[in-house]
């Protein structure tokens, strides 16, 4: 059974004399793990590591090797480093449209609020909304935290004191699935309805 990808003596960008490649890939020499020359070409990556970029210059080769854990092959584009320009400096405008877009993927598509953390690209939408429109799946992790209707409007709840010093009642947390790392005591105290 012959090779999928036999070796080829080949002209190549990167030297004056001919090399061994593993055939052609796209149009493009294929190198296989180990056989690139590391000092003359590099991925997208690896640029941008030593502060360069393409530059707008096209790939000379292309690099392929088998993941294990993902069981697939995968195709990485290399570049010349010495056509390679360097990394366009980030300019106080750029900073601001960055800090731009990070914002509008913590803000929440429902109530328009800053979420603190980035949402799902699926649905844009924060863990009070979903649950007030009712989008949770059975399995959402928002069943063991939220039961049943707020008793308290967004006013009253900033009013309560929940450290209990000045006299006012704090509410007893009551478990649905108690913490394992929590130790048998404070499972015990939990279903008895203690705070610990």
């Amino acid at each position: 059974m012959a090779r999928q990808y036999p070796w080829v003596l080949a002209e190549v960008a990167w030297s004056d004399a001919q090399e061994f490649t593993r055939g052609t890939y796209e149009g493009l020499p294929l190198l296989s793990w180990g056989i690139a020359p590391r000092d003359k070409l590099a991925t997208r990556r690896q640029l941008r590591a030593m502060g360069l970029r393409p530059g707008g210059r096209e790939p000379v080769a292309i690099l392929y090797f088998r993941c294990r854990r993902a069981c697939k092959k995968v195709f990485a584009r290399l570049f010349l480093i010495e056509g390679a320009a360097p990394v366009r400096p980030m300019t106080p405008a750029r900073w601001a449209a960055l800090g731009a877009a990070m914002a509008a993927r913590r803000r929440c598509a429902q109530c328009r609020e800053d979420a603190g953390t980035e949402l799902p690209r699926t649905r844009r939408v924060c863990d009070p909304c979903r649950y007030s429109v009712g989008g949770l799946e059975p399995w959402d992790h928002l069943h063991d935290v939220v039961v049943g209707e707020p008793t308290l409007t967004a006013a009253e709840h900033g009013e309560l004191d929940t450290s209990g010093r000045d006299g006012g009642a704090v509410a007893p947390v009551i478990w649905l699935h108690p913490p394992a790392a929590a130790g048998p005591a404070a499972v015990c105290a939990a279903e008895r309805g203690e705070v610990a």
